[in-house]
């Protein structure tokens, strides 16, 4: 889930502007008086924003509310900027001295706040990261801290409690150049509305590209949201012909219209929808309508009344709250919120915006508190460097693992017991593997007698692999890629990014063929994921879909129809070696080492780990697919779950150690307890020899009482 924040806007007092002024033919804004309505329209976007942060499914797409913020701002900025532009008093330092009172002082308390809290609750991992984006929101970029951390090992949004101040910096890097360059196109250019109605267009097709070409990108970097704020500037600037021209029942109906618009976005937009990018637009036009249309017609005297008006002033401490109230909370509980629990985190952070506002915001902007703008710049560059320098130091003593018990500390660490092999052996390039530069496992002074392909599920096990070629004296080569799935002629149909799994895929399987010596070749993977087109987990994302060159369609069905044919092509390009699969690998629904670790810091009861029956529905078409494979002598199925998980559940913890590193992949400690079961793709044992006993499924429970 992305959090979407609300950016400051300009207030009452700062658009009331003085009735004697005189016109200007480019920007009537100027001569408007304060407008309830728009803090109605505030309240239109803050609440379903605030709603889908809590839990509420009704509103789906609450995340709209951002893009609504974005408008508004555009509009009430630039009406600002404009009317000092044409009356020759246009200066960026008062430009900027207003954005500080206006977003410094409760940005810093909020700040401060969720500081304490996450030095008081984050496990060293989480605290680290906080670290970063405790530096990038007082710096104002981190959006694009954020955007960086996209990827195979994203960090769980739910556990950043400063996410939401990505939009703070989106329009805030938009503010750094669009007031010198309107300054400029107003006093310079003849055509400046043509320029500015060229940005939003160029912006707009930049957004609608880059949406479904990576989504996160259009989501966090500035060039694909201005013209968002654009269209409440175009707005502004008197760009599109004057609003008493269109008919009085027009105006009704067009103000209705923008009503709709949002509302229907708020309510029927998923996480499915390709966003932002062109579906953006209904939500960005509603408020766009509102404004241009919304004075003196019913829709703008019911935004104006007096509830909403109340809850659009205190929008931007309420969005700035309510999202550190959601995470602190929600990791502290450890699970999703109770009906209960969504009214209690929503009426907190009411109080905390109505706290922020009443004593914070207000004081600021009026000049009761922060001094002459010298004062206010010496402290706006004090509070600024002090944050990054406590963010900085947090970060490099890597989350402070002091302040944890020992405990803890063993827990969370788990997320570290990774395979040591990964970074040297893990997705070599594919000229590495046709040249035949790849990891090998086991003693050198024998040829290798098997060949290990996977993904990141295979990485995790090497772990155990690399013992038992030591122990039974054979050597293997190590072909793994992360992200790459172990079936050949497969493509990532879900990409948003150019692959070379195809490719590795085959250079792997052509090395294993120019290796005479190679009898054995173990696949492993996450192959519910592949067969099913759906994760299962923290970080759970539908639609990673797979396709080959006889797809015709994209989708989950057709993920089976790929994952079903592409076996047995896989397993004919490795004849006449004898195929083995790893398979039923449990998933688990939670971080394990976060989860493991915070339940015992919090004294909570554990969580146990996945039932039975739902690890048993996850890999029942899988099972279909492999047990019809066996039966046909095909593949060998090595059952990791038979021996993971027992006849309640699949344990997340055993011999005092957790099992997973995350969500799914095992760790190094796992691997090695559940070697023998892969024993057979290694070498047989010697005769005589006894496997190890594997006995993870039955009483291992967590440090404390399950749950």
């Amino acid at each position: 889930m992305k959090a979407g924040a609300m950016p400051p806007q300009a207030t009452s007092s700062e658009l009331n502007m003085s009735q004697s002024a005189t016109a200007a033919p480019t920007a009537p804004a100027a001569h408007m008086a304060y407008r309830p309505d728009i803090d109605g329209l505030r309240t239109l976007a803050v609440l379903p924003v605030v709603l889908f942060h809590a839990g509420f499914t009704a509103l789906s797409g609450g995340f709209v509310g951002v893009d609504v913020f974005f408008v508004i701002s555009g509009f009430l900025i630039t009406s600002i900027i404009a009317a000092d532009i044409d009356k020759q008093r246009f200066s960026i330092v008062d430009f900027y001295e207003r954005r500080i009172r206006r977003i410094f002082p409760a940005l810093f308390a909020m700040l401060t706040v969720a500081l304490v809290f996450a030095g008081l609750m984050f496990i060293p991992a989480d605290f680290r990261q906080f670290g970063k984006s405790f530096i990038s929101s007082s710096l104002f970029f981190s959006n694009l801290m954020f955007w960086s951390e996209g990827g195979y090992f994203d960090f769980d949004a739910e556990l950043k409690p400063l996410l939401h101040t990505w939009s703070l910096s989106v329009e805030e890097q938009f503010y750094i150049f669009f007031p010198p360059l309107l300054y400029l196109l107003k006093t310079r250019v003849r055509r400046w509305r043509a320029c500015i109605v060229g940005l939003f267009l160029a912006s707009l097709a930049a957004a609608a590209w880059m949406a479904y070409r990576d989504h996160d990108t259009a989501f966090y970097v500035p060039l694909y949201r201005v013209w968002e704020l654009l269209t409440g500037s175009i707005i502004a600037l008197a760009i599109l012909p004057p609003a008493a021209a269109t008919p009085r029942r027009g105006r009704e109906l067009l103000a209705a219209a923008g009503i709709v618009m949002i509302l229907g976005a708020s309510l029927f937009y998923t996480s499915s929808v390709v966003f932002p990018g062109l579906s953006a637009l209904l939500p960005c036009l509603g408020a766009g309508l509102l404004i241009y249309y919304g004075r003196d017609t019913a829709a703008g005297r019911l935004l104006g009344s007096a509830p909403l008006v109340g809850i659009g002033k205190i929008s931007y401490s309420l969005y700035l709250w309510h999202w550190p109230v959601i995470v602190f909370y929600r990791y502290w509980l450890g699970r999703a919120f109770t009906l209960p629990e969504q009214v209690l985190v929503i009426g907190l952070s009411f109080l905390l915006a109505w706290l922020s506002y009443r004593y914070i915001e207000t004081p600021f902007r009026l000049r009761r508190a922060g001094g002459p703008r010298k004062v206010l710049f010496a402290q706006g560059a004090v509070a600024t460097m002090l944050t990054v320098g406590i963010g900085g130091l947090i970060y490099l003593a890597n989350g402070v693992p002091q302040r944890m018990p020992d405990n803890v500390l063993r827990l969370a660490s788990s997320a570290n017991d990774i395979n040591p092999m990964r970074q040297q052996c893990d997705r070599r390039s594919v000229p590495q593997v046709q040249q035949g530069d790849v990891c090998s496992i086991g003693p050198d002074n024998v040829a290798p007698s098997f060949a290990v392909m996977g993904d990141s599920f295979g990485d995790a096990f090497m772990p155990g692999v690399a013992a038992l070629a030591e122990e039974r004296g054979q050597r293997g080569l190590v072909l793994t890629a992360s992200g790459c799935l172990a079936m050949l002629d497969v493509v990532d149909a879900s990409s948003k990014r150019v692959s070379n799994c195809k490719a590795f895929i085959q250079a792997s399987i052509d090395l294993i063929k120019h290796t005479p010596s190679i009898q054995r070749v173990l696949l492993i993977g996450r192959w519910p994921s592949a067969a099913e087109g759906r994760r299962f987990g923290a970080f759970m994302a539908d639609g990673m879909f797979i396709t080959d060159d006889q797809s015709t369609s994209v989708g989950y069905e057709e993920n089976k129809r790929v994952f079903t044919r592409r076996w047995e092509a896989t397993i004919a390009a490795l004849n006449p070696r004898q195929v083995y699969i790893a398979a039923y690998i449990p998933e688990q629904r939670i971080h394990v080492p976060r989860e493991l670790a915070l339940c015992t810091y919090f004294g909570h009861p554990c969580p146990a780990g996945v039932s039975r029956s739902d690890f048993e529905q996850r890999q029942a078409y899988v099972r279909q697919v492999f047990e019809s494979l066996e039966r046909a002598h095909k593949a060998q199925i090595l059952d990791v779950g038979s021996k993971l998980c027992g006849k309640e559940f699949c344990p997340l913890y055993a011999q005092h150690t957790s099992l997973y590193v995350d969500d799914n992949h095992i760790s190094r400690s796992a691997a090695l307890m559940l070697r023998e079961v892969l024993a057979p793709a290694v070498a047989p044992a010697a005769p005589g020899a006894q496997a190890a006993p594997v006995h993870l499924a039955e009483g291992q429970a967590a440090p404390a009482a399950r749950r």
